[in-house]
């Protein structure tokens, strides 16, 4: 994705674990990234997690000023859009000329923006990305093989590292659902089968 490292990707991924491994991945391979992230309480430590994991240049949505600076300078060939909304007119003005912009989600629910200025003069290519018609279309096959080949061999050598997130045992659902917009939340099933908990059921 995107340039090599003389060029950016622009990521409207938010701080989720999609935005998070295709920050690793790019730094494997070479490229940088520009990632925009939403206003929060936390944005400065959000931002020093992100580069602490390979990120090269992190901003707020709020930060549209320092953002289009710079990509002036470090012009992004490659936009990857979750949020959609009037958010990914930040990222068509970061974008160079015949770039691409790929939507795979739309956490904003709301309609994407595609001023006509920035798609037709700067010659954006606008194109959409959706994994279960890919998997339907290349399950089974060598090139599904492949991906999960270089994702394993990636996550065994640290490339790629787990969103951050809290392992439960079941029986503590109440306090996950209460620490799920904090951090993620994830049900293991040999800490549920460990918990002492059990013996009452039986």
């Amino acid at each position: 994705v995107a340039t090599e490292s003389s060029g950016s990707s622009g990521i409207n991924a938010e701080y989720g674990g999609v935005g998070r491994a295709v920050i690793q991945m790019c730094k494997a391979e070479g490229f940088n990234t520009v990632n925009i992230i939403r206003d929060r309480d936390n944005a400065d430590q959000v931002k020093e997690e992100l580069r602490s994991i390979g990120a090269d240049a992190v901003f707020t949505v709020s930060e549209r000023q320092e953002l289009e600076k710079f990509c002036k300078t470090y012009t992004p060939q490659l936009a990857l859009n979750m949020v959609g909304g009037r958010e990914t007119i930040s990222l068509l003005k970061c974008l160079g000329h015949g770039s691409n912009l790929v939507t795979y989600g739309a956490m904003s629910n709301s309609p994407m923006s595609v001023p006509f200025g920035l798609m037709v003069f700067k010659d954006i290519t606008l194109n959409n990305y959706w994994m279960t018609r890919w998997t339907r279309e290349f399950a089974g096959t060598s090139v599904e093989g492949e991906m999960f080949e270089q994702i394993g061999d990636w996550f065994k050598s640290g490339v790629l590292t787990p969103t951050p997130h809290e392992e439960r045992s079941f029986f503590d659902y109440e306090e996950a659902f209460k620490r799920a917009f904090q951090r993620k939340q994830l049900f293991v099933c040999d800490r549920t089968l460990s918990d002492t908990r059990v013996a009452e059921l039986v």
